[in-house]
């Protein structure tokens, strides 16, 4: 089967009359628009090099762990997602998701905290942890998008 030898953590907000206009434009942002996204759980595989262009060709598969949240009502949208980088190259790492109708900051906690779990919860020693988020604040007759992702190639 394959397995991803790269990933990327981008970030990125959308506005538009309408709702999957603004998710899209989220993913413009994001510089994840032009691939067929695959959704997958929570899992970086092991050896994954960060990098910071997708070099995958346009129109491809991107596996992508991501969180996002739309809304036309008043109010702030917060998306994040973080992995556990393993100190051993040779083990897993795990990505978290969250979305809120809340702050940025209040998102990057909740990432950071499972994130922290699920990596103990499999007794694997954490490096470091990255996270990639995005807050928007809604304003009156747009739908807004703020989203957050990983995406492994």
């Amino acid at each position: 089967m394959y397995c991803p030898s790269s990933y990327i953590l981008v970030s990125g907000v959308g506005n538009d009359k309408f709702q999957l206009v603004s998710f899209d434009k989220a993913l413009f942002a994001s510089k994840i628009a032009n691939y067929n996204l695959v959704k997958v759980s929570s899992i970086l595989p092991p050896n994954c090099k960060e990098e910071y262009k997708i070099t995958a060709r346009q129109g491809s598969i991107l596996f992508t762990a991501y969180a996002s949240v739309s809304s036309c009502e008043q109010g702030i949208l917060s998306a994040a997602v973080g992995v556990g980088i393993p100190q051993s190259t040779d083990e897993i790492g795990v990505i978290m998701e969250f979305s809120c109708r809340d702050s940025e900051s209040v998102a990057i906690h909740q990432v950071r905290e499972m994130v922290k779990n699920s990596m103990e919860l499999r007794k694997i020693r954490i490096q470091e942890i990255r996270i990639a988020s995005a807050e928007v604040i809604v304003s009156d007759g747009l739908y807004s998008t703020a989203l957050a992702a990983l995406a492994m190639w």
